[in-house]
């Protein structure tokens, strides 16, 4: 059985590392992912909850104090399954974006290579 634990912020930091989960189980549409991404990245109000907002935030995050953002990905097979034709889209935007602070990281079911 698995512990849900209490964090004070909306994200888990440590040792100058900020640690973003998206869960395919809990994000079955882009909705999901962007409320997911808005907590956890601090992202501002005025973020657009779409795919090219997504693109020009991930290609900044110079408002997050870490030196480091590791986004972690679980359960990739079950990340989007309601909008299947919006997933390869935003797993591309996170692989490619050239922002050295970001790591995207798969566990669980998937691998860097996924099948869309």
């Amino acid at each position: 059985m698995s512990t849900i634990l209490n964090f004070p912020e909306p994200y888990y930091s440590e040792n100058n590392i900020r640690y973003v989960f998206l869960d395919g189980r809990s994000c079955k549409q882009t909705d999901d992912c962007y409320a997911t991404l808005q907590k956890q990245l601090s992202l501002p109000d005025y973020f657009g909850n779409n795919l090219d907002a997504l693109e020009e935030v991930v290609n900044d995050l110079d408002w997050i104090q870490e030196e480091k953002i590791k986004i972690i990905i679980l359960n990739s097979s079950e990340l989007l399954v309601n909008e299947a034709d919006k997933k390869e889209s935003f797993l591309d935007i996170l692989n490619e974006c050239d922002n050295e602070k970001l790591e995207i990281i798969y566990l669980g079911d998937g691998s860097k290579t996924l099948e869309y």
